[in-house]
């Protein structure tokens, strides 16, 4: 077994499996970074309306992205899988090929929304105050959205590749990109103007997004010292459809949450106006950085899952699988118990000194967070399936958990609010936050079902 391989088939202690997918945790979340600091500079020098703008249009960009993120995800379990199988020609071939076509997807995904912006806009209710924002800030991010994708994409392929710290590296230097281009853009060229200040945040999300995209194209491109490398194709529709099924449920996950962020903000923006979007807005960004490092752990274990399960060692599957569970109930505790106790500084620093907005926001918050309780079991339990390559069952548990689980507690638990608690909109509105955590608790059951269904199946337990 050569130097390369030797890291991804070792014995982990739950220490050194947490130092080992440290990296991609820290670069999955630098990479969520870039829409929280956005939001930071926007909120205190462009405004309540600017900054439910963003909230209101990222949902769209995120779920085009969603398809970087399938192909990252999806990819990556199937290349990881061909290394442990030793065909290592095969698997550069693939990941090749599964680079070309995520471009391509980037140009015309950029192309088809171009023209197809403002309709969309509409039809997802933008205000009319709202619009000029919305339209400001997404003309700026609409022709970058390739390197959007392969941003996603490579953070999964650089944990595959053996290079995690390198891809740690490379979204600290997009996000170091994107933060100093908002502190002058938005923060000292911008003087107050809303429109400005918007569009100086988008200019510093794609000024990032090319550092996150583009180094490591030309990384792969070049001849280097990793796993994988970008070069001739191995032009292959099964298992480019392979890599998309086992990615599914990373792609369905990133999609139905940007859904269900869009039914979320339409429903504040009915009670409570703009205001109830911004607040809405900051348990946003504190809920993607719980997901941020939910997801970066997974997509760290995931290639030693993967090459684990190509390669039949089942001790070292088992080791992983009962290490990772470990993390991930100590990890939703302590998260819990810190964002709870954080949450008045977090909110003031979105509510640029707007009392009414503040109290608001922690409101939610305090509810939102007692979700995270039960948010990383579901989390793991569909990236442990797309790399044992069983996208079918990753998909199940993704789709049910975001959009069965989710649309339907929004509904169902603000209406018993409603009339238990009290026939007024407070009453509904505590019900929609609490409708999270009952959504991830009900995911949380489904998914342990599953774990105990297939445990002999792939014998990780």
């Amino acid at each position: 077994m050569d130097e390369k391989t030797n890291a991804l088939t070792q014995n982990f202690s739950t220490g050194k499996l947490f130092r080992y997918v440290l990296p991609t945790i820290l670069a999955v979340l630098f990479a969520s970074l870039y829409t929280i600091v956005d939001g930071i500079f926007v909120s205190n020098f462009g405004g309540t309306t600017a900054f439910a703008a963003i909230n209101q249009v990222s949902p769209i960009f995120m779920i085009i992205a969603a398809v970087g993120f399938m192909f990252g995800t999806g990819g990556s379990a199937l290349v990881g899988k061909v290394l442990g199988e030793g065909d290592t020609k095969r698997a550069n071939g693939l990941f090749s090929f599964f680079a070309y076509v995520l471009i391509g997807i980037g140009v015309v995904s950029s192309i088809v929304l171009t023209f197809a912006l403002e309709p969309l806009l509409d039809l997802l209710g933008v205000t009319e105050t709202m619009m000029p924002f919305c339209v400001a800030y997404s003309r700026i991010i609409i022709p970058a959205i390739a390197l959007f994708m392969l941003q996603f994409y490579f953070q999964s392929f650089l944990a595959t590749a053996k290079k995690p710290g390198l891809g740690l590296l490379f979204t600290v230097l997009a996000g170091v990109t994107n933060v100093v281009g908002d502190a002058v853009l938005v923060g000292v060229l911008s003087n107050g103007d809303p429109i400005k200040a918007i569009q100086g945040a988008a200019i510093s999300t794609v000024a990032g997004l090319f550092v996150g995209g583009v180094i490591p194209l030309i990384y792969f491109f070049c001849k280097n010292r990793s796993l994988l490398r970008l070069g001739k194709p191995e032009t292959d529709g099964k298992s480019l459809a392979k890599a998309c099924g086992n990615g599914s449920s990373e792609f369905f996950t990133n999609i139905s949450g940007s859904v269900i962020n869009i039914v979320y903000n339409s429903l504040f923006l009915y009670m409570i106006g703009d205001m109830g979007v911004a607040a809405y807005g900051t348990v946003g960004y504190v809920n993607s950085i719980f997901t941020a490092v939910a997801s970066g752990f997974v997509l760290g274990v995931s290639p030693l899952i993967s090459y684990n399960y190509g390669a039949g060692n089942k001790d070292n599957l088992k080791n992983l699988y009962t290490k990772s569970i470990t993390i991930v109930f100590v990890f939703s505790a302590v998260a819990t118990v810190l964002i709870e106790a954080l949450a008045t500084p977090l909110a003031s620093a979105f509510s640029h000194g707007d009392e009414q907005l503040m109290q608001i926001t922690v409101d939610g918050l305090s509810i939102f967070t007692l979700s995270f309780l039960f948010k990383g079991i579901p989390t793991f339990g569909s990236g442990l399936f797309t790399a044992l390559n069983n996208g079918k069952v990753s998909g199940i548990i993704s789709i049910v958990r975001t959009l069965v689980f989710n649309l339907a507690t929004v509904i169902i638990v603000p209406i018993i609010f409603f009339y238990v608690f009290g026939s007024s909109y407070e009453a509904a509105f505590y019900g929609v936050w609490y409708s999270v955590v009952f959504s991830e608790l009900l995911a949380t059951f489904m998914t342990f079902r599953f774990l105990k269904k297939y445990k002999d199946k792939y014998q990780y337990a």
